[in-house]
């Protein structure tokens, strides 16, 4: 009984759904719309100056004694010590850069080998200087290598920051 109302309904709604959807389309008379034609404006070309032709002004933005409003200031550092020594190739690369390749801990001093961005390897012990903003190298572990900067911020605070450049883990076995 129920099985027969349910099949009921169902045809009701299709029967509604099939006369809802008839090919008849009521069309409502729209007014015609005129089309007005301008007549095409005349051009008349502007005098242009053959000097002002030629000139043309080139906008030039000049880096020079102005920081980089992208870099926050957190990260602005200047170094403390300026001094007359050329710079090595350890000191033209920032400290994050350098991966530690292989440390030897033994009687003597202890020795470190980093690898540059540019794929050279350097050898490090105690007192060499490393990094953009003049760090030092403190203590060499067999794990890592601590380097000691000092350097102004931004306000002009001197900040001391101990950076580590660790052995990278072992991957595989």
């Amino acid at each position: 009984m129920t099985r027969w109302y349910v099949c009921l309904i169902c045809g009701v709604f299709i029967f509604s759904g099939l006369v809802g959807c008839s090919e008849e389309t009521t069309t409502t008379p729209q007014p015609k719309a005129t089309k007005v034609r301008k007549p095409p404006a005349k051009q008349v070309p502007a005098p242009v100056d053959k000097e002002e032709e030629t000139k043309e002004e080139e906008f030039v933005y000049v880096t020079d004694g102005r920081r980089d409003p992208f870099v926050p200031l957190s990260r602005i550092r200047r170094p403390i010590e300026a001094s007359d020594e050329p710079a090595t190739p350890l000191q033209s690369y920032d400290l994050s850069q350098f991966r530690l390749a292989g440390v030897i801990v033994g009687k003597g001093a202890s020795k470190a080998m980093v690898i540059a961005p540019d794929g050279k390897s350097y050898i490090l012990s105690k007192g060499v200087k490393i990094g953009k903003n003049s760090g030092v190298v403190i203590t060499i572990s067999s794990e890592s290598v601590l380097v000691e900067e000092k350097y102004f911020d931004f306000s002009g605070n001197v900040i001391e920051n101990i950076l580590e450049i660790s052995v990278p883990k072992r991957e595989g076995v």
